[in-house]
């Protein structure tokens, strides 16, 4: 294990696609597999079993589909990050991933060493769609990316979100939050307790980097 380890989920209906991304993701010594799943409805229950950074997930499987297990790890532990990893580049499955919360979409006939970065880079907080012409969808993606940020964190209360904003945006303090609100720090810091439980984010890194990978502290 090393301070940069990542943690990742595999979830694929085929055995041997699995093994061969466990062996080919465990040659990086800064990524554990912590668990692996057949079906999407396996893959959110591990999700939620082994909480990892990053869930590999193939699009066609059984008992609920990789998108549809998607969509309900990132409203369960929005903290995930998920690299649908798909043997089909059509437009829909792109974009069906994108809106069902995914991070990144790779092609599997591709460089299979990408996958490598990409989880870093997912993991990192960055999205990654590796596509024969990005160029394509990137209206799309550009719209998908500003409606995601506007309704990132439903849970959250509008003066929750607010805090939230302004507290991810770099060298942000909880003072300077709550100057530019006009409200106590006491205030600010009940505030953070609370959305921290909310999101299940164990600290305030943690907290941070789920609000800059959804869009916020842009300063906006």
């Amino acid at each position: 294990m090393t301070e940069q380890e990542i943690r990742v989920v595999i979830a694929d209906d085929h055995a041997f696609t699995r093994y061969g991304l466990r062996v080919l993701l465990e040659s990086d010594p800064d990524i554990t597999v912590v668990a692996e799943a057949h079906d999407g409805r396996e893959a959110v229950e591990q999700t939620l079993k082994f909480c990892p950074d990053v869930v590999v997930m193939d699009v066609r499987m059984p008992n609920g589909s990789g998108l549809w297990a998607t969509q309900e790890i990132q409203r369960s532990r929005p903290g995930t990050k998920v690299l649908v990893h798909s043997e089909y580049e059509a437009d829909a499955n792109v974009m069906a991933a994108m809106r069902a919360g995914a991070s990144g979409f790779l092609m599997k006939a591709g460089d299979v060493t990408q996958i490598l970065r990409a989880i870093h880079d997912v993991a990192a907080g960055a999205w990654i769609f590796n596509l024969s012409d990005t160029a394509r969808i990137r209206p799309w993606f550009d719209e998908l990316r500003e409606a995601r940020r506007d309704t990132a964190f439903p849970q959250l209360t509008v003066r929750e979100r607010e805090i939230l904003d302004i507290i991810a945006t770099p060298r942000q303090t909880t003072a300077g939050a709550a100057a530019r609100l006009g409200i106590s720090t006491k205030r600010v810091e009940n505030a953070l307790t609370d959305i921290k439980a909310k999101l299940g984010a164990p600290d305030r890194a943690e907290l941070v980097a789920m609000a800059r990978a959804a869009g916020l502290g842009a300063g906006r």
